[in-house]
């Protein structure tokens, strides 16, 4: 393999490439030199801090960074290869490889969103363009167009994972020095190579060579890497042969990385461009027809939808009129079922063109394997969902008639698994927050909007929310990362409901009660308002989730308590290596929503980690109750919520207690009460604030007179009943935060 020439070496020889300097020349490098690629990981495993770091490397953040970064990087390497240790840091303030604040700012260059940069973790997909000089390459140049993609890594965003893996042909699989694998890092790579078997079903990619292995023949090469190699605590040799025995890997070809110290970037980049596949030439491209599949795409008020899309064939420029082709659509008219009419009946002009760096550079051009954005003046979301197709208006009659090949979406579905109602702080505000919603959907791929949520639906919080919108959510970070997005993008104050998991509800006969001849006799309860009533003879399918946990050997048997307790069953057990022991139970999805993840991180000390998949079968039936919450005799829906009969009134005192401390006193008594099965199971009382009648002006009314102070008394507690019987408790978020956590 050949080896980037030292910064010195570069400087001389103008060895060091820059897209930023070549914008006009990327029309001379061919499809065969374009490497796409994205970085999986567990959370918090380094993944934006090295890309970042990819970014320095090759010139995207500046000359002089670039020097500095090929300089620090190859003193890292050597200190590396000799034996020095590299966890110590140069006493010169001035220093470019001090670590400063400045430099901290600079490791997340991806991390684009407030919060983001705010939780230091990723929720959104990002993208950027580089170019990097290879002797693999086949232009005049020898450069190669690297596209890269860094993605989440927590499991409520796998959806921005599968969407990445969609658009890539490698992924770099990074597993932290110190803490090894990771539950998240076996799904992401289940992930990667599960989509990489649906390409190779459908033919999207082919191995040319003989002895490939799976995961090139499947289109998605994937290549595993150590980060932190310089930490203290980091232990390469172990983690890389824990990797080789669970995953396969040769432990030679485990790439060794630290984004702190900048080792091993250089030979990263090499591993890319060597081992990854370009992308593959369309079938039936014949140089003009445009097709440019969506990647991703967000809003912005002054400009509106703007799409990230990767350019298969043709090229895109300014001033064209492009069409959106959904290829479902487009696969019905392949099959006779279509109206070929409605395809690309609407057209927009391509107003602004460019590429991604991460920072967006105006091209005005995007060609064949260059992946940038594009601004047509789109304003509804819905208009360019990932997956989705751009090509010129002029040419859809063509590309009907011929039939021309469409890429399909190959990325893993994934369906909601927890819902909940959002509702404005002010009630006029819907219509603001419906906006909101609709805006923020088109950046978030696993947010669903259901429905505008009203009275009947169980979306109106009754008297006290008002109306509001269905939302299902991929798990509760993206509940709260939701919310807060809503307040950092749109200036928008939400509360949002507990969420809650959808049960089957299968009915029973009944002397008593009949159910009427057109009704279901087994339905899906995603909203509580629609549990049936008591009385009623039913059993309920309650939904369960295979959960794969990561824990320290000391912490295993802490955590097999917490599953017992969690009601998990089918429990086994088996050593990663000598630190850590992997546990996998099934166990019911409403138990891992509430606070199985704040409970296990406790158990294990914040070592342990977790991550879930559907389990076989998917529901089980359960003797499960539904707790009410009323307050001052009124049921409030969205308080409510579902657990085994047995812990129904431990936690149902739970929540009444964390009730009484958030919400606000009144100038009534408020009652809060916890019911199920017909029953008040328990029951709490805020104090209404209370004014001292008996004094007026220092004084004590009515002297000694007993009966005059009891009819000042009488009088009040009167006004305190009316109060009551009229008043409204407000309700804020922390009241229905207490709701989600019911653990002691």
């Amino acid at each position: 393999m050949s080896t980037q020439p030292s910064c010195k070496e570069g400087e001389e020889g103008g060895e060091l490439v820059s897209i930023l300097n070549h914008l006009d020349e990327l029309h001379e490098i061919p499809l065969a030199d374009v490497r796409n690629f994205c970085i999986i990981a567990h959370v918090d495993h380094g993944k934006s801090s090295l890309a970042s770091r990819v970014l320095e490397y090759t010139g995207n953040l500046g000359r002089e960074r670039q020097l500095t970064a090929h300089q620090l990087g190859s003193d890292s390497d050597d200190r590396i290869a000799t034996g020095t240790e590299t966890n110590t840091t140069t006493n010169d303030s001035d220093s470019p490889g001090n670590p400063t604040s400045d430099a901290k700012e600079e490791i997340t260059l991806l991390d684009t969103l407030a919060v983001e940069r705010e939780r230091g973790i990723t929720v959104k997909a990002s993208a950027a363009s580089m170019l990097y000089r290879h002797p693999s390459a086949t232009n005049d140049k020898g450069w190669i167009l690297l596209n890269m993609v860094d993605t989440p890594g927590h499991a409520d965003f796998g959806m921005e994972v599968s969407k990445s893996l969609d658009s890539v042909e490698g992924a770099v699989l990074l597993f932290d020095s110190a803490q090894g694998v990771q539950a998240q890092t076996l799904s992401v790579y289940d992930k990667a190579r599960a989509i990489g078997r649906q390409r190779r079903e459908i033919g999207l990619h082919s191995s040319e060579e003989e002895g490939e292995d799976d995961d090139a023949a499947g289109g998605i090469r994937i290549l595993p890497a150590l980060t932190k190699v310089d930490m203290p605590s980091a232990r390469p040799l172990e983690v890389a042969l824990a990797v080789s025995d669970l995953m396969g890997f040769d432990p030679d070809t485990i790439l060794k990385t630290s984004a702190r110290t900048r080792i091993g970037i250089q030979e990263l980049l090499e591993t890319i461009c060597t081992k990854v596949p370009p992308p593959q030439q369309l079938p039936d491209d014949d140089g003009d027809m445009v097709r440019a599949k969506v990647i991703d795409s967000w809003f912005e008020t002054k400009r509106g939808v703007i799409a990230l899309v990767r350019v298969l064939s043709g090229t895109l420029a300014e001033g064209d009129r492009i069409s959106v082709i959904e290829p479902a659509s487009y696969d019905q008219i392949a099959e006779g079922a279509g109206d070929a009419q409605r395809v690309g009946k609407d057209n927009y002009s391509v107003q602004e063109i460019g590429l991604v760096m991460p920072h967006r550079i105006r091209t005005r051009k995007l060609m064949r394997g260059q992946m940038g954005y594009v601004i047509a003046g789109l304003r509804d979301p819905r208009e360019a969902r990932p997956g989705a197709i751009l090509s010129l208006h002029k040419t859809i009659p063509t590309l009907i008639g011929k039939g021309m090949a469409l890429p399909p979406s190959i990325s893993m579905g994934q369906h909601s698994v927890l819902y909940a109602s959002v509702h404005p702080m002010d009630g006029d505000g819907f219509d603001e927050l419906f906006a909101a919603v609709s805006r923020l959907a088109l950046s978030d791929a696993g947010l669903e909007i259901q429905q505008a949520a009203g009275a009947s639906s169980g979306g109106g919080g009754g008297p006290f929310l008002g109306p509001g919108l269905r939302c299902g959510f991929q798990g509760l970070l993206h509940v709260e990362v939701f919310r807060q997005r809503l307040e950092d993008e749109f200036q928008m104050e939400a509360i949002v409901t507990p969420p809650k998991v959808a049960y089957t509800i299968h009915h029973l006969p009944s002397k008593n009660q009949h159910r009427a001849a057109d009704l279901p006799m087994e339905e899906v309860i995603e909203d509580l308002i629609d549990w049936p009533t008591q009385g009623q003879r039913f059993k309920v399918m309650e939904p369960m989730v295979d959960v794969r946990v990561l824990a320290p050997m000391e912490y295993a048997g802490s955590v097999l308590e917490l599953i017992k307790r969690k009601r998990g069953s089918k429990m086994e057990t088996k050593p990663i290596d000598d630190n850590t022991w992997q546990i996998t139970s099934s166990m019911p999805w409403a138990e891992v929503v509430t606070d199985f993840h704040d409970e296990l991180k406790s158990t294990s000390a914040g070592y342990a980690s977790f991550d879930v998949s559907e389990s076989d079968p998917p529901l089980q039936e359960a003797n499960l109750a539904k707790v009410d919450i009323m307050l001052n005799g009124d049921v409030v829906d969205p308080l409510a919520f579902v657990c085994h009969v047995d812990s129904a009134q431990s936690q149902g005192r739970i929540v009444c207690e964390k009730l009484q401390k958030v919400l606000p006193r009144q100038q009534f008594v408020t009652v809060i009460q916890a019911k199920a099965g017909g029953k008040i199971i328990a029951s709490e009382r805020i104090r209404a604030y209370r004014k001292d009648v008996l004094t007026k002006a220092g004084k004590t009314v009515g002297g000694g007179d007993i009966t005059r102070k009891k009819k000042l008394l009488e009088k009040q507690k009167k006004g305190k009943k009316r109060a009551q019987a009229s008043g409204k408790v407000t309700l804020s978020q922390a009241a229905f935060r207490a709701v989600i956590s019911r653990s002691g």
